[in-house]
């Protein structure tokens, strides 16, 4: 090993296990940051906007952070090659009335009851000034179960109240193994919304 003993450090054939733990440091390095949430842009005036706001746990130990999920869901919509291609703004907005009249609205929420709840009373602000295009994606952390049930909870609620039918982007769990396959999962579901654009309806 490097720095052992003094060692001699030779070339070695490509080890699998060693690259991924590369990759996932790499990842690290390009995602995790203690600055605060700021929008994410493409360069250009013809930038999609990603409105976000959050129904989060106000225990800031909770993890992963909301600013690296973001960061993260950001770079995956702007990837080079993607269908649509590098032309997304992710940008948190501290309440529903500061949201701007665009298409798709995200809420980032926690998969807890209380979260949920707040995920509704947002939706139903959203849903007051004309919002019908709302997202949900779950901070799931270590527990999608949780998340999956949360989900479920909070769409059957704003479809009998609101007739609202949610976007399910699924749940973001730790960095790990599935963190690629999630976020991934999600920009799919952003990018298919930009295909097929719900208009807003005027505020009654």
């Amino acid at each position: 090993m490097n720095g052992t003993g003094g060692m001699a450090i030779h070339e070695t054939a490509p080890c699998p296990r060693r690259d991924h733990l590369e990759r996932l440091r790499a990842i690290s390095r390009h995602f995790l940051s203690d600055a605060p949430i700021a929008p994410i842009a493409a360069p250009g005036d013809d930038a999609m906007q990603l409105p976000v706001v959050l129904a989060l746990s106000p225990d800031p130990s909770v993890t992963p952070e909301p600013g690296y999920l973001l960061r993260a869901l950001a770079r995956q919509l702007n990837l080079p090659g993607t269908a649509v291609g590098q032309d997304w703004n992710v940008q948190v907005h501290a309440t529903p009335a500061a949201v701007p009249r665009a298409g798709l609205v995200l809420l980032l929420v926690d998969p807890t009851l209380d979260a949920t709840r707040n995920a509704f009373a947002l939706i139903k602000q959203l849903h007051a000034r004309g919002h019908r295009c709302i997202g949900v994606v779950y901070r799931a952390g270590a527990d999608l179960a949780a998340a999956r049930r949360c989900y479920h909870r909070l769409a059957v609620a704003a479809a009998r109240f609101l007739g609202l039918a949610l976007i399910n982007l699924g749940g973001l769990p730790d960095p790990g193994p599935n963190f690629a396959t999630a976020l991934a999962h999600a920009a799919q579901v952003v990018h298919s919304q930009r295909r097929t654009p719900a208009p807003l309806e005027a505020i009654r």
